[in-house]
């Protein structure tokens, strides 16, 4: 049924923005490279880092242009060397500040993401997650 709003506009089809599922990016043979590749079929990706400092690059920009979407980042479970990363120089950051990674063990951080150009990839990182406190 198509929906209706208050200025009569109507809009025909499925809203599908929900439905996105997750790409698990995978770290290359040399284990600290993980490429974020916007032309997977998703809007979501997950990866895991590996203990020493691991290497973020975003491919694939020119012909999405305007995605967005998130990638979830998971520390490794020991973090003897872990040191965080570092991220491409197509990545676009608030106030150009670099990133205070949170290298907690098993730690889980979201770098939420928008494609606004060819050469041009802007990103906000949040850290540090952990379970609600109970009340």
């Amino acid at each position: 049924m198509p929906l209706r709003f208050l200025s009569d506009t109507l809009v025909e089809g499925d809203f599908t923005f929900q439905e996105s599922s997750f790409t698990t990016i995978n770290a290359t043979s040399s284990g600290y490279q993980h490429t974020v590749d916007m032309d997977a079929d998703t809007n979501n990706y997950t990866l895991t880092f590996r203990n020493g400092t691991n290497n973020i690059t975003f491919s694939n920009l020119a012909g999405n242009i305007g995605k967005a979407g998130n990638v979830i980042c998971n520390n490794p479970s020991s973090v003897s060397s872990f040191t965080g990363a570092s991220v491409d120089s197509f990545a676009y950051t608030p106030g150009g500040s670099v990133i205070s990674w949170d290298t907690t063990a098993s730690g889980i951080a979201v770098i939420s993401y928008l494609v606004l150009a060819s050469n041009k990839v802007l990103i906000n990182y949040v850290g540090n997650f952990d379970s609600y406190p109970a009340p």
